[in-house]
């Protein structure tokens, strides 16, 4: 192997070792967008397989493909999960590499591959397990392609060369949109950089126009069916809900909102405090650059700038702007992930500006030797590289609030429930949504999950099939008082003491008090699917100002008749509403929630909620009638009362009156 190969394979290894350390640790568990993505990647394995995934507000399905072949050859799980953007991390500082040689120098080439190799932004985004990190490589994938169109040697080519350029540069394109939300406007930087052509290199234009607008154009049409699936199934895809208010503000002529988005985006990369707060992601307000790699990168915009007549700095220019076009107009928060398509232009700059001053040094000071400028870019990156290493893997990696972000505590509980064996349990989260903690447990698990119910037992404590079971309960959810009866405590694990969730109880939940409640004969049947079996007020007498709390006690009996199949996951999403009536049968005081979600159950399954309601403090004093009901999230529309012929009675049912002193 040639000697020029080895500078790029020795920051090729480095970026590996730095990407691949403790990657099951750190990040210190699963975001819940990242869980949904080994969900629909465990999907794929299962024959699940779409166009465009509803979960993550809409996910293109590259990514989600591409980890279902990893967890094929290496098994469901986190690091199959996370092993995909090390790849693709890697693949793209190889091929801005190769651009940026052929754009600049090597030396620019191989100092921001070494400053992409050592940074925290691409570190932290190659170790994450989300879509967005694999268009970096596809982007500048494109653009390797793109710069072959509108090179000199372009008109020299074969027939089927030209083709298989045109073919790479389309196919690339595709690979993009079927990745993340923001290449839809990062193609832009192809047509727009024709314009550059045709004001200032017309030759270079007149050879690249056509092949460029075939490429596009084919690139596009590989994309239609995604869009065309989009099209038909619209609440796949709902994450454009966002862009609305700095766009409908700009509509309305005012521009200050997007402005101030603006500012902060670009403050993002080299202000202390303006850059990502999102903490999943950053350390929030650290800026992408440390100040010395910031002077860099400023200077290396201004020499693009002072340069633009050249096509390879007027493109670096337009790359980096077409790629941050998201987070300009959304502003700094979570641009760690939208600016992604301008990652490698963004590190391409510092190196640019570094050789750039550089440069006008050994023109001006003959004494500056190349040597020395070497050298003193080896501290350079050694620096930045020791201070993001020290920023992702000790500040940031180990923080309390980042491992609450990644659902730390949810993984040492299904860690708890593998090492003993058990194989049905009841998991409490604040977060029991089927797109939220559920997905996390169920890509932790990989296909040996355990038969599994979600509640919230600060509200609500559910009994599979009527049955007993083991329950874990972190210290986020503590069981309400009410289910103290049914819970006999077996082990509490302690995690972290700094931990915002340190600890979570094992119990034991026993069914035997259920007899009571399940004897009577009074019970009211909704829509065949649910019954409600018992009704109380957990206190007599409620003072205005304080909260009653209303116990209720419902048995599963069909859970395909709990209303419609909704996206994302198609599973029913009931909620429960109790009401307090004033004397004219007006809601006086209401509480709509339901702690033990619907998607989960299954027949038999008994569930004990808890409806706390506010009391308002100007209450007057009497006995007020009170109802309970259920409906549908999405359309609001009540699961009916039927009676013992089926017959439709009413769509709520009263319990017994809340007494106000």
């Amino acid at each position: 192997m040639s000697k020029k190969w080895w500078p790029i394979l020795l920051i090729l290894l480095l970026a590996l070792v730095l990407r691949l350390a403790f990657l099951a640790d750190i990040p210190p568990g699963l975001t819940h967008d990242e869980a949904n993505h080994g969900r629909e990647a465990m999907g794929i394995l299962d024959g699940i397989l779409l166009f465009y995934f509803p979960l993550n507000y809409g996910s293109e399905p590259l990514y989600s493909y591409t980890a279902a072949a990893f967890m094929r050859l290496l098994g469901e799980g986190i690091v199959a999960l996370r092993l995909v953007n090390v790849v693709f991390g890697a693949l793209a500082i190889w091929a801005a590499w190769l651009w940026s040689k052929r754009a600049f120098d090597k030396r620019i080439a191989l100092t921001a591959a070494a400053l992409t190799a050592v940074s925290f932004w691409p570190l932290a985004s190659s170790r994450e397990a989300l879509r967005a990190g694999m268009l970096p490589f596809f982007m500048t994938a494109a653009v390797w392609f793109f710069w072959k169109i509108i090179a000199a040697d372009f008109a020299d080519f074969s027939r089927y060369k030209k083709g298989g350029v045109i073919v790479g540069f389309s196919v690339s394109i595709t690979f993009t949109l079927h990745i993340y939300l923001a290449a839809r406007v990062a193609w832009l930087l192809f047509p727009l950089f024709l314009v550059y052509l045709f004001l200032w290199h017309r030759s270079a234009f007149r050879r690249a126009w056509q092949p460029t607008l075939v490429g596009m154009g084919l690139g596009w049409l590989l994309a239609a069916p995604m869009f065309l699936y989009v099209r038909a199934h619209p609440y796949v895809l709902t994450r454009l809900d966002m862009l609305d208010g700095p766009l409908q503000a700009l509509r309305s002529g005012q521009i200050a909102p997007v402005l101030q988005n603006a500012s902060g985006a670009l403050l993002a990369f080299v202000w202390p405090g303006y850059g990502d707060q999102f903490l999943a992601y950053n350390i929030p307000g650290r800026p992408v650059f440390e100040m010395v790699t910031a002077v860099f990168f400023i200077a290396g915009i201004l020499i693009s700038l002072f340069r633009w007549k050249r096509p390879s700095y007027a493109f670096v220019l337009l790359w980096f702007g077409v790629g941050i076009i998201p987070s300009l107009i959304t502003g700094a928060t979570a641009n760690t992930t939208r600016n992604l398509a301008a990652l490698p232009a963004v590190f391409l700059l510092p190196a640019i500006g570094f050789w750039g001053l550089g440069d006008w040094l050994t023109a001006r000071f003959p004494r500056v030797k190349p040597t020395w400028l070497a050298g003193t870019a080896a501290v350079w990156l050694i620096i930045a590289g020791g201070v993001a290493a020290r920023d992702y893997f000790l500040r940031w990696g180990q923080a309390a609030e980042v491992r609450d972000a990644y659902q730390h505590t949810l993984v040492e509980e299904v860690a708890w429930l593998r090492e003993n064996g058990v194989t049905a349990v009841l998991m409490s989260s604040i977060y029991p949504g089927p797109a939220h903690d559920p997905s996390i447990s169920k890509a932790l698990w990989g296909a040996n999950s355990p038969e599994e119910r979600w509640t919230d037992a600060r509200y609500a404590l559910i009994f599979p099939h009527g049955q007993g079971v083991t329950a874990v309960i972190p210290a986020a959810t503590p069981p309400h008082p009410a289910f103290t009866p049914f819970l006999q405590e077996q082990e509490t694990i302690r995690l972290r003491p700094d931990d915002l969730t340190p600890f979570f109880t094992v119990y034991q939940v026993d069914s035997s008090g259920l007899a009571d409640y399940l004897a009577g004969d009074t019970a009211v049947n909704f829509n065949d699917a649910v019954t409600l079996k018992h009704a109380q007020w957990l206190d007599t007498a409620v003072r205005p100002g304080e909260t009653a709390q209303l116990l209720t006690v419902w048995q599963v009996t069909d859970p395909e008749r709990a209303g419609p199949r909704v996206p994302p996951l198609f599973t029913t999403d009931l909620v429960m509403f109790t009401q307090i009536l004033d004397e004219n049968g007006r809601p006086l005081a209401q509480r709509d929630s339901l702690e033990a979600p619907s998607w989960a159950w299954q027949a038999g399954d008994v569930i004990l909620q808890i409806h706390p309601v506010p009391i308002p403090p100007d209450t007057a004093p009497g006995s007020y009638p009170a109802i309970v009901g259920l409906y549908d999230r999405a359309s609001g529309e009540r699961l009916p009362v039927l009676n013992e012929h089926g017959d439709v009675v009413e769509t709520y049912t009263a319990v017994p009156p809340l007494t106000i002193p």
